[in-house]
């Protein structure tokens, strides 16, 4: 290569080796801002490249210099010698320099810390659900798992317990634990991740652009995010974390109070934290303060097991009671916190700003005002009780949630909805398809809120079960709203008592309330629901005109022999339930066709004395019913052949016929389904129907032609069918024509000795409830029969 060439040469390859060295400092310069490390061997390469461009640039420096002195000097050979073989030398060094900037990897992951311990509060009795957390977490098949469960259960201790716990057996490049807040805002939880991931946060950067660069990190490592506190579901995609798909050693793991922010964050795996065991409890309740006094006093011990069981097993109620008893050293005064915790639980130190107001999120972060309702009802019967579902839908009806639905099929749809909202909002737990319960605290918190947070004692007077033997004084009805004094021994009510803003009286199972005073009713302007019933009482006092705005009345089980008159002026009712009503025998005329708001009337095993035909004579007429025209839901009794055919023949009323009760007809010796007499089309969604002292009904059965077996489905909803005093009643089918009931779930027999073959066709029957007699003398010989062996469920006597 000539002189001039070797300089030519120079000067090409430093800038060539000048762009390479721009492409690698700018990869450095975005993995520096991704929080990554440059490498050493590349810090290294740019060091020299630089030292290298130094040299190239003396080297062509010189060599100018030396052209311009050609002009006017001789060369000197030894010189330019000399700065040739410099220039070949640094020509050689950079294309060593460029063909080692190859690298593998520019820069080390993120110089993180891969875990970070944080303080946890006991987790005593949590072992268990800790084990199979683990137990997920190290499936790689599962990325996505929810914790979920009751404000104070326990679930961020868990969650800590896993991050303290957890890092030691994985092989996650880090553990980021993100505690949210109620209402978090996307930046919130963006520039917690960056900062915990040692990213450079920059206020001018969209979310967009933060979201790519979350990802772009994120996915380079194998990370375990912990998200505890989700209030609602966090979106992945906007967020930019990666959502690992399995296989994979990636996790999110997060807590929250809701199953629906379970389902709608992906979850592959769901654990419930449920509250503690008995024994468990009183372990933690013991650990979590010092208190000598109960090993050293039994009674003392006794009370304080008492004080534990009022907790429900709640961790963070049991640390705070056991907090507030530590100081306390004597039987008095353990006795008094027993009473205390029982009627006014806020009253205890720590309770309120460590329990209820906890718990009272999951309440306020319900959807609407109509939920809170709905869950507040919860708080009106007894700690512990389980409550029908049934007895909550009617309330509900009667408080206006549920309304204009069009039988009772929708009704409890609609009903099973929001209690399943707020199953999943930890505020009420499904103990059986047709039963709910509520947690003691919650239904604390609930009395707390529902009482101004305690500053109103008598706002909601609630005495439920309590054997109380007198009714609170007059004064304490004036602040009330709700008052349930429900299964007690009260016997006599307040004269006049006023209740400007009463909405909720219940007084039923008062076995010895047998009157209400003449003017009880007077000063209740805004009573929406009250409920009488199983009470003694034998008549209504004429205040009850005065509850213009009452929208349920419940009535069942009372001694009343005579409707008052002035109840036609409840023009608001919707609920009436006058069933089990056996001394009712009079009704107004005119008195229910003038409740023009009613929906549903239940008068099951009630009053029976229809006016029959055109006479003006005797009771009520059909066509009172019919022109109900809100009326959606009838239970009805009937004691005649010919009130039977009347109603079978209303095209109004039949339809609306859910629950039947057919008592007495002494003219009925066949009953004959569908017939002349009975048109079971008419009745499509009757759902209960009960024979009563029938003396000489002989069978129930199906018409039809031909000959041969032949099964006749009817009635499609019926779900029960009782029994009931029918001594001479020998089938239910004569063996060619079979009845078909695709819906029926139970079967009562009372009182029929002489049935002795069970033939029906009833798919779906889960129980026949009888007497054991009864049971054995069935003839286990015929295959029908035989086939129900195995529901035998005995009688609940009344």
């Amino acid at each position: 290569m000539t002189y001039e060439g070797t300089f030519s040469s120079l000067a090409s390859e430093v800038g060539q080796l000048k762009d390479k060295s721009s492409d690698v400092k700018r990869d450095i310069e975005a993995a520096t801002r991704d929080g990554q490390t440059p490498r050493s061997e590349v810090l290294g390469w740019l060091s020299s490249v630089q030292d290298m461009e130094g040299e190239a640039e003396s080297i062509e420096r010189k060599y100018n210099q030396k052209i311009k002195c050609l002009c006017s000097f001789p060369l000197n050979v030894c010189s330019a010698y000399r700065l040739r073989n410099r220039a070949e030398a640094a020509l050689a060094t950079i294309r060593e320099l460029k063909q080692s900037v190859e690298f593998t990897k520019l820069a080390d992951n993120l110089n993180l810390t891969r875990s970070i311990k944080m303080p946890t509060t006991k987790t005593i009795g949590m072992d268990k659900v800790f084990e199979e957390l683990l137990r997920h977490a190290k499936d790689d098949s599962l990325s996505v798992i929810g914790i979920h469960g009751m404000g104070g259960v326990g679930k961020t201790a868990l969650l800590r317990r896993f991050n303290n716990d957890f890092p030691s057996e994985t092989e996650a490049d880090v553990v980021i634990f993100l505690e949210l807040s109620i209402d978090y805002k996307l930046e919130e939880v963006q520039k917690s991740l960056f900062d915990r991931l040692s990213l450079t946060w920059q206020d001018e950067v969209t979310h967009r652009d933060r979201a790519t660069k979350l990802f772009r990190v994120l996915s380079t490592l194998k990370f375990i995010l912990l998200l505890d506190n989700l209030w609602e579901p966090l979106n992945y995609q906007v967020v930019g974390i990666p959502l690992p798909a399995p296989p994979s050693k990636c996790k999110i793991i997060f807590t929250t109070r809701t199953e629906d922010t379970c389902s709608h964050m992906g979850t592959e795996k769901m654990i419930k934290m449920e509250c503690l065991e008995e024994e468990v409890a009183w372990n933690l309740f013991r650990n979590s303060a010092r208190m000598d006094v109960i090993d050293a006093d039994k009674n003392v011990r006794i009370e304080a097991r008492d004080l534990v069981k009022e907790c429900g097993g709640l961790p963070a109620a049991l640390i705070v009671l056991a907090q507030a008893m530590a100081p306390k050293k004597t039987w008095e005064e353990w006795m008094h916190a027993l009473t205390i915790m029982k009627d006014t639980p806020h009253q205890l130190p720590g309770m309120t700003n460590n329990v209820f107001s906890i718990l009272k999120l999951s309440y306020d972060r319900l959807s609407s005002d109509n939920l809170r309702v709905c869950a507040s009802y919860g708080a009106l019967f007894i700690k512990g009780s389980w409550i029908g579902k049934y007895n909550i839908r009617n309330l509900w009806i009667g408080e206006g949630i549920i309304d204009n639905v069009q039988n009772p099929m929708d009704a409890d749809n609609k009903t099973q909805f929001l209690l399943g909202i707020l199953h999943a909002a930890s505020l009420t737990v499904r103990v059986h398809d047709d039963y709910f319960t509520m947690h003691p605290m919650i239904r604390a918190m609930i009395l707390w809120v529902q009482r101004e947070c305690g500053k109103k004692e008598n706002k909601w007077l609630v005495r439920d079960r309590e054997r109380v033997g007198e009714a609170p004084a007059a004064e304490k009805w004036r602040d009330a709203e709700r008052i349930a004094l429900d299964w007690n021994q009260i016997s006599d009510l307040p004269e006049a008592p006023q209740c400007p803003n009463l909405i909720f009286l219940n007084l039923q199972v008062n076995k010895f309330l047998r009157k209400i005073p003449n003017g009880f009713f007077l000063h209740m302007p805004h009573l929406k629901i009250l409920d009488l019933r199983d009470t003694s009482i034998k008549e209504l006092p004429v205040s009850i005109g005065n509850l213009m705005q009452l929208h349920f009345l419940h009535l069942s089980g009372t001694r009343i022999t005579s409707l008052p008159k002035e109840m036609a002026a409840l023009v608001n009712l919707k609920y009436l339930s006058l069933e089990s009503m056996k001394y009712l025998r009079t009704i107004p005329d005119r008195l229910i066709s003038g409740l023009r708001e009613l929906q549903w009337l239940i008068m099951v095993d009630s009053y029976s004395g229809w006016r029959e035909g055109h006479t003006l004579e005797g009771g009520v007429s059909f066509e009172e019913l019919e022109s109900l025209k809100r009326l959606k839901v009838i239970g009805i009794t009937v004691s005649t052949l010919a009130a039977l055919q009347n109603l079978c023949d209303s095209p109004r009323l039949a339809p609306l016929t859910h629950w039947l009760h057919i008592e007495g007809c002494p003219d009925l010796t066949m009953f004959n389904i569908p017939s002349m007499d009975f048109h079971a089309e008419t009745m499509s969604r009757l759902g209960q129907i009960q024979l009563h002292a029938m003396s000489r009904l002989i069978k129930l059965e199906g018409e039809a032609n031909g000959s041969g077996e032949t099964v006749i489905t009817i009635f499609p909803d019926l779900h029960t069918m009782v029994l009931r005093r029918l001594p001479e009643l020998k089938s239910l089918s004569d063996g060619e024509r079979i009845l078909n009931f695709p819906s029926l779930k139970t079967i009562k027999v009372e009182d029929c000795p002489k049935l002795t073959k069970l033939m029906l066709v009833a798919d779906g029957l889960k129980e026949i409830e009888c007497e054991r007699s009864w049971w054995e003398q069935l003839n286990w010989g015929d295959e029908r029969t035989k086939s129900f062996q195995h529901l035998y469920k005995p009688m609940y006597i009344d």
